[in-house]
């Protein structure tokens, strides 16, 4: 599940690659995309070989894989690496990337900074030449980064789930190590098949009427404003759980007030058809604000109740708060 790195899915709904921080021009994207598939095709060309013993040298004192160990970018180059016996390297490596960063790793967008200054923390935060910089890792794994807690939490909703528009599939790994029934689908054709960490079918929203009975995923779906996949999805959908990934109004650093995740008109038709019921904040890039929220379907017929009108939640449903 990518924001961000994202080609389009279906029916002319061509997504340009998201370039993280911030929101990027035209051009920027181009050239974003551009760095991309220079990436994916160099982390092709090393191979996505599984290793024989692929966890014996990523191992700590207490017999799991030590932070230290797997830092080292030569031991995750290849996606048998990446999946790490099934822990969440991507969390460790951005706890390590984190405390390596400049304390004003922040300000790359403040107008006060220098511009000299700004230059460096871009280069820092997205050089693709960096094996740790947050593009890379994003690229490599998923935009929003994958807390134990964000984990477990979307297991407690206790359905099955449908991931629209995965990317490269790591949350969707994480999950499935931990029991949950997940299915995905993308047509994303920038990752090959050796950058995803589980299979996926080919399609576009119209998959979704197959799956009434499971909780949808939507992480960073859309690449741009102009981007109508989420609300595709959400058209298309016919079930009562929505796990949403990424940022939402007014929580975002973008010069867009809707974030970098999903579209305006994504936002607005959610909240008129569901309400959010959990809300939890995840690790945070410099640049990022997401969350994820657990969105529950409203009953569609308003009640009149001392003069205002409300609409039934079943809130004894799976993720809703006790």
């Amino acid at each position: 599940m990518s924001r961000k790195v994202r080609q389009g899915r279906v029916k002319g709904h061509v997504k340009s690659i998201r370039i993280s921080p911030g929101s990027p021009s035209g051009r920027q994207r181009e050239e974003g995309k551009r760095q991309q598939q220079a990436l994916v095709r160099a982390l092709t060309k090393k191979g996505g070989g599984i290793l024989s013993e692929p966890c014996q040298d990523s191992v700590g004192s207490a017999g799991q894989p030590g932070m230290a160990e797997a830092a080292d970018p030569r031991r995750w180059q290849t996606l048998e690496d990446r999946k790490h016996c099934g822990q969440n390297l991507y969390y460790q490596l951005y706890r390590q990337t984190m405390d390596h960063l400049p304390r004003d790793a922040h300000r790359f967008c403040d107008p006060e900074l220098p511009a000299a200054r700004r230059k460096e923390l871009l280069r820092l935060l997205r050089g693709l030449d960096n094996d740790l910089s947050c593009q890379r890792l994003q690229i490599l794994f998923a935009f929003s980064v994958p807390c134990p807690e964000a984990l477990q939490l979307i297991s407690d909703v206790g359905l099955p789930v449908v991931s629209a528009g995965a990317g490269t599939g790591y949350w969707e790994f994480l999950l499935q190590n931990r029991g949950v029934d997940v299915v995905a689908f993308d047509e994303n054709s920038i990752y090959p098949q050796e950058m995803r960490y589980t299979e996926m079918m080919a399609g576009g929203p119209g998959i979704l009427e197959q799956f009434s009975d499971r909780a949808l995923l939507l992480a960073w779906p859309d690449a741009e404003e102009s981007s109508t996949f989420s609300l595709d999805c959400l058209g298309q959908y016919r079930g009562d759980t929505i796990l949403h990934v990424g940022e939402l109004l007014g929580e975002t650093f973008s010069s867009n007030p809707w974030g970098q995740s999903t579209s305006r008109d994504f936002q607005l038709a959610l909240a008129d058809d569901f309400c959010c019921v959990r809300r939890l904040g995840l690790p945070q890039w410099p640049g990022h604000r997401d969350s994820l929220s657990v969105w529950k379907r409203k009953n569609p017929q308003p009640v009149l109740c001392d003069g205002a009108h409300f609409h039934y939640v079943d809130m004894s449903r799976p993720g809703a708060p006790e």
